[in-house]
C-alpha cells in the first residue's frame, strides 16, 4: 500500500499541501489560484478530480483562494473548515458558493472522520489569523492492515507538549521553521511585524521548530517519522541551509534515520511516496501548558549517517 504527501506551495506567496491514499487526495489549505494547483497537482502527478476534500488551517490570505474555491465548488469538493473561520469568510464569493452548495462542513478540536477514510485530528495552534489549526492524517489503518499518517503543523507561534502528542509517531512530519531570529531581528522590516513574527502568535523560528522536532522525536517509536518537512521558510528572513541546520542537528541527536526536506514555495516540493506505518495508533489527547522554547546558537552540522539532508 502506497501513501503520497507532496507540498505544492509553502511560503507567504501561497500555501497548500496533498495527502493521497489509493487515488483520493486530502488538500491543506487552497493558498493558490485554481490554475497554479493544478499544474502543481498534475507535477506531482494528481489533479483535482482526485481531490475529495479541503482542510483549511485558517483564513490568512496566503491559506485561502476564492478562485480555488469557487472551483471546489463546482467540483462538488467539500471544504473543512472550523466554524470561528465563517465569519472572515463570510464575503468571500468562493466561500459562498461552496456554502450554497451545501459543500462546507465544520470541525471542531475533535478527530473527525474525513471523506473515504481519512481521520483527521485538529491540533490547535497559536497565530493572529483568528482560529489556526494543524492537523494529524491518518489513512488505510484497519484491523488487519496497517495504516500512514502524516503531521502537518505551520503558522504558530508557540508550541507546547500537546500539540507534541498529537504528532508522534507519525510517518511523514511537517512543521514550521520560518525564520532565523537574527535575520528576522536585522531585516529592515517594522518594528511591528518583527514583533509579530517573533512573538507568540507569530511563527517558529529554525530553533523553535527544532526544539518541537526534538520533543515530537523523542516521545515517538524507533520506527516511525522517516521523513521531516520543513515548512513555511521565510524568503527574507531564512535559508534552507540554516533550516536544515537546525533540524539535522536535533535528528543526530536523537540518532534516527530521517530524511530531510525543505518545502518550498514553488515549484512542488516535496513530493513524498511511502509505505504504512508497522502497526496502528490509537487516538490520544493530553493537555499541557504552552511553552516558548528558549532559543539557543545553532551549532556547526556534522553529516554523520544519522539523517540525509534534502533541499533540492
Amino acid at each position: 500500500m502506497t501513501f503520497q504527501f507532496a507540498v505544492l506551495g509553502s511560503g507567504s506567496r501561497g500555501n497548500s499541501a496533498l495527502f493521497c491514499h489509493q487515488g483520493d487526495g486530502l488538500l491543506i489549505d487552497v493558498g493558490l489560484g485554481p490554475r497554479v494547483l493544478a499544474e502543481r497537482l498534475a507535477s506531482v502527478g494528481s489533479c483535482w478530480s482526485r481531490i475529495r476534500a479541503v482542510l483549511l488551517t485558517h483564513t490568512h490570505g496566503d491559506h485561502v483562494d476564492s478562485g480555488a474555491f469557487r472551483g471546489m465548488a463546482k467540483r462538488g469538493i467539500h471544504l473543512y473548515c472550523h466554524e470561528g473561520h465563517r465569519e472572515k469568510l463570510g464575503a468571500d464569493a468562493g466561500f459562498a458558493a461552496l456554502d450554497g452548495a451545501n459543500l462546507v462542513r465544520h470541525y471542531d478540536d475533535r478527530p473527525f472522520m474525513g471523506p473515504n477514510g481519512f481521520r483527521v485530528e485538529p491540533i490547535t495552534a497559536w497565530h493572529d489569523g483568528g482560529p489556526t489549526f494543524g492537523f494529524r492524517i491518518e489513512a488505510g489503518a484497519g484491523c488487519k492492515r496497517r495504516g500512514a499518517a502524516v503531521g502537518y503543523l505551520a503558522d504558530t507561534g508557540a508550541w507546547c507538549d500537546a500539540m507534541a502528542e498529537a504528532l508522534i509517531d507519525v510517518d511523514v512530519l511537517g512543521v514550521e521553521f520560518n525564520h532565523d531570529v537574527a535575520m528576522q531581528r536585522y531585516s529592515g522590516r517594522s518594528p511591528a511585524l518583527i514583533a509579530r513574527n517573533l512573538g507568540d502568535r507569530g511563527h517558529l523560528s529554525n530553533q523553535q521548530g527544532a526544539d518541537l522536532v526534538a520533543a515530537i522525536l523523542d516521545r515517538s517509536r524507533r520506527d516511525r517519522i522517516g521523513h521531516l518537512v520543513l515548512l513555511h521558510l521565510s524568503q527574507q528572513c531564512n535559508t534552507p541551509a540554516l533550516a536544515l541546520q537546525a533540524a539535522g542537528e536535533v535528528v543526530r541527536q536523537s540518532d534516527r534515520q530521517v530524511l530531510i526536506h525543505a518545502a518550498r514555495q514553488t515549484p512542488a516540493h516535496p513530493n513524498l511516496r511511502f509505505g504504512p506505518s508497522r502497526s496502528t495508533r490509537s487516538w490520544r489527547t493530553s493537555g499541557a501548558r504552552r511553552s516558548k522554547p528558549a532559543r539557543r546558537p545553532a551549532e556547526p552540522l556534522a553529516l554523520l549517517p544519522g539523517f540525509n539532508l534534502e533541499s533540492a
